[in-house]
């Protein structure tokens, strides 16, 4: 399968394995059978190449094989299909980029469009539309795009507030290279659209990392001025550049600088003993870096940077490499090599309500409702211009060079090589768009970047609006909106700039300063119009609100809890939940190579086979709106069991030994759970089950009734909003924390 992207290589052990033993150098009869879609060979940097591709098609048919067209389009709406035929049979012209007249040259990799590529729709998704965002006539690349990256914000904002998108999830930004992903990953976020970037790759160039490595070099080197200038301006201490200009050693700010002062001193007496995870934790702590972060925008993402920063450093420490020189010049170096692509921590996964942005190549094999290609304008990479170059044909090619900087002299042979390359490239990228248009479900949505200077996929897909409608993208550059009708469907043109007015938003003025203001500061209560949690998002809030915050919105780890501490208690007890949701009882054999031989019992109880003869539904997903204050809140989560009938019953399973009391954790997650069934079943009560798998085993069952559910969840989710709002997060009582054995005990209770 996916033949289109098989090598030399791979290609040639296919063909011994498939080969006839008897006969050499022919296929066994009913050996081989190859899938594969040339218009979506895309993956020439890893040196598959799609004549590979070809060449078998025809060593297959020379040898007695058959050709089978699959047209059938499952995947797109209809209109969504046909406009990527329009668009594969106006640009796959069969024709490339240079005038290649040697005979010996393969160019089957200039895919001409035939009538058997046409992709005939089957599908039944509905249709919500295709936008193509102009860009504004003469805007150059920088301009264009963040135009174009607010656009986008505004519009995926509108359509979620009008229900055309239902979830975040649908939602994908398909980008050719994450070259520019900053623009729109700002833009997304600063309109509070949750942005999993799969793979992202700026870590380094984050400012709240590059200022934690900015001290850490200056605990090195003290008297450098250009570092203790950077470290100054930066969120640590907070003097602005009027400031250090007036006074540059120490910015004249008052006890933020004197303080920072004592920090930098402490540590640059102790940097031949101190280890980089301990400074980067105490210059955190006291100059309160993480809070700062925390309250700008995408601050849980900037905490959790910080947090990877240090966990870098400890890594590097486990490794041997404990020397605060050594640790410095690692992360120095990595931060100022182009070629490293170190991803952001990751407080999302592409999973969770989130807008997924990745590369073209990333989403091959994928489809998702919504597709997003902004950038269209962006040139293509060009070819290396450096003295050796690899060609196909001859392999290694290297040039003389001459001068001060050695620059290449010319060689036939490198700029024939360099003529072919590109003239492949450019097929490629033909390929690329096409794989892009087609991952689109039900909408698809165009971006042109900017209008200057464009790539080649603008101009295939502009030219493709042009053949329907003359000078409709001209006059969308102009800012008027246009709609061009093809047969069957019409497509939306939206000027950028129409999309860039200003906005009547609410003005926060919650930023917090670094200093003693000159003019008080009025705080604005921060405003929230919904809320999203969990179950076990409920169960961390009503144990202890502070503990909610420090742990699940500012991402700190509890002192003296080891992530991995618990991970084969988190093992066995996967594995225990994999088996009970399968109903199938597995031998004693396969309970005990498991570890699980507590489980044994449970399967043998007379409660078990109760509940297996009652038809339950297993792994239930499950929604919960209550409006809470005027204000939407959604409840999402998966019960391990539900028994419907009058009164419903939930079971939640926990592979631990029952303690007197231990129940009482998880009462707000079993109300949550029994007020879900309620309002799904329309009952007035439902029974809550907590099934204590080792031995020996217990089940503890309470009913909840929809009164008290219900009003315990409002008051958890009212207190919540209260939190948020006034960022007031009170303690737990002592009782509860020593109780539960709390690792903040020491910094909420001092002695």
């Amino acid at each position: 399968d996916e033949f289109q992207d098989t090598d030399e290589v791979q290609a040639e052990i296919i063909s011994l394995l498939a080969e006839d033993p008897e006969t050499a150098g022919r296929f066994a009869p009913r050996k081989l059978m190859i899938v594969g879609d040339p218009k979506q060979s895309i993956y020439r940097f890893r040196r598959a190449r799609v004549t590979v591709f070809f060449r078998m098609v025809q060593r297959i048919l020379a040898e007695g094989g058959v050709i089978e067209h699959l047209q059938d389009n499952y995947r797109s709406a209809p209109p969504i299909a046909e406009f990527a035929n329009r668009l594969s049979q106006m640009m796959m012209d069969g024709r490339g980029k240079a005038d290649i007249r040697n005979e010996t040259v393969d160019l089957s990799y200039r895919i001409g469009f035939k009538e058997a590529d046409l992709l005939k729709p089957k599908s039944d998704s509905s249709f919500l539309g295709i936008t193509y965002i102009a860009a504004e006539s003469g805007a150059r690349a920088l301009q264009g795009r963040e135009m174009e990256a607010e656009a986008v914000a505004r519009l995926l904002k509108q359509w979620k507030s009008s229900e055309t998108i239902r979830s975040w999830k649908e939602v994908a930004v398909l980008l050719r290279a994450m070259t520019n992903v900053e623009i729109y990953l700002s833009a997304l976020e600063s309109h509070d659209i949750p942005v999993y970037v799969v793979q992202g790759a700026a870590f380094y160039q984050k400012s709240e990392v590059s200022d934690l490595i900015a001290f850490l070099e200056l605990v090195l080197h003290p008297e450098d001025d250009l570092l203790r200038a950077t470290v100054l301006t930066s969120s640590l201490v907070g003097v602005t550049f009027n400031e250090l200009v007036a006074a540059p050693c120490t910015g004249a700010r008052g006890h933020e600088a004197r303080g920072y002062e004592q920090i930098l001193a402490y540590w640059v007496g102790r940097r031949d003993t101190a280890t980089a995870a301990e400074i980067l934790q105490d210059v955190i702590r006291k100059t309160n870096f993480d809070v700062v972060m925390m309250a700008q925008r995408n601050g849980r993402q900037r905490v959790a940077n910080i947090g990877k920063l240090i966990e870098i450093t400890r890594e590097l420490a486990r490794q041997g490499t404990t020397a605060l020189d050594d640790v410095v010049r690692y992360l120095h170096d990595r931060a100022h090599d182009a070629s490293v692509r170190e991803p952001e921590a990751q407080t999302l996964g592409q999973e969770d309500e989130v807008v997924r942005v990745l590369t073209v190549h990333q989403a091959k094999g994928l489809e998702f409702d919504i597709v997003i290609i902004p950038d269209l304008a962006a040139r293509t990479g060009r070819g290396a211009n450096g003295r050796t170059f690899f060609s196909d044909r001859w392999g290694i090619l290297a040039g003389a060079a001459y001068g001060l900087h050695r620059k290449p002299l010319p060689h036939a042979l490198i700029l024939e090589a360099r003529e072919l390359e590109d003239d492949q490239q450019y097929e490629e990228e033909k390929r690329l768009l096409y794989v892009a248009v087609t991952r689109a479900r039900k909408m698809l949505v165009l971006g042109e970047g900017f209008s200057r200077q464009s790539g080649p996929w603008l101009q295939w897909v502009s030219q493709v609006f042009e053949n329907a409608q003359p000078d409709a993208i001209e006059k969308a550059r102009e800012g008027r909106a246009q709609t061009v009708k093809f047969k069957g469907f019409s497509a939306k043109l939206v000027p950028a700039s129409q999309l860039n007015v200003p906005e009547q938003l609410e003005f926060s003025t919650g930023s917090i300063l670094i200093g003693e203001p000159e003019m008080p500061l009025v705080r604005t209560p921060r405003v929230i119009s919904s809320m999203e949690m969990t179950p076990s998002d409920l169960l961390s809030l009503d144990g202890c609100f502070r503990y909610f915050q420090w742990t699940r919105l500012l991402g700190m780890s509890e002192p003296g809890r080891e992530p991995t501490g618990e991970a084969q208690k988190m093992r066995l007890g996967s594995v225990a939940h994999k088996m009970l949701e399968s109903g199938v009882v597995p031998t004693f054999a396969a309970l005990a190579s498991a570890g699980l031989e507590d489980l044994g019992l449970v399967f043998e109880s007379s409660d078990w086979r109760d509940l297996a003869s009652a038809t339950p539904e297993r792994e239930m997903p499950f929604i919960m709106h209550l409006r809470v204050d005027e204000r939407d809140c959604w409840i999402r989560g998966r019960m391990d069991l539900v028994v419907p009938g009058d009164v419903p019953r939930v079971v939640d399973y926990k592979y631990a030994t029952w303690r007197g009391g231990v129940e009482a954790n998880y009462e707000i997650q079993m109300t949550a759970y029994s007020l879900a069934l309620m309002k799904a079943f329309g009952t007035q009560s439902a029974v809550g089950e907590l099934w204590y798998l080792k031995s020996p085993m217990k089940i503890v069952r309470r009913e909840y009734t929809f009164a008290e559910a219900d009003e315990r969840l409002r008051t958890l989710m009212s207190n919540y909003r209260m939190a948020i709002e006034k960022n007031d997060w009170p303690a737990a009582e002592r009782a509860y924390c020593d109780r539960v054995e709390c690792g903040f005990r020491a910094r909420c209770w001092p002695l």
